[in-house]
C-alpha cells in the first residue's frame, strides 16, 4: 500500500479533529450521524464503527487541511 491509512473509531476520529482545531464546530455526534446514515464509509468491528480518517476529513470538507496521507 502506498497510502498511509488511518483507521479510527468514531470517538478517536473526533478526538483527532478536536486536537487539530480545539474550536471546531464538528461534534462526535455529527460524525456518528454521518456514519450511521451511510455518508461516511465504515465497518463494524465488534460493536463499534471504524472509519478511515481521510473519509471523515473529506466528508467535512477538510480534504486539504490534514496530513493523513
Amino acid at each position: 500500500m502506498s497510502e498511509n491509512i488511518k483507521v479510527r473509531t468514531i470517538k478517536a476520529a473526533y478526538e483527532e479533529i478536536k486536537a487539530m482545531d480545539p474550536g471546531t464546530a464538528i461534534t462526535e455526534w455529527a460524525i456518528r450521524t454521518a456514519v450511521t446514515g451511510g455518508y461516511i464509509p465504515s465497518r463494524m468491528v465488534g460493536n463499534k464503527y471504524v472509519v478511515n480518517l481521510k473519509s471523515v476529513f473529506d466528508y467535512f470538507g477538510m480534504g486539504n487541511s490534514h496530513e493523513c496521507a
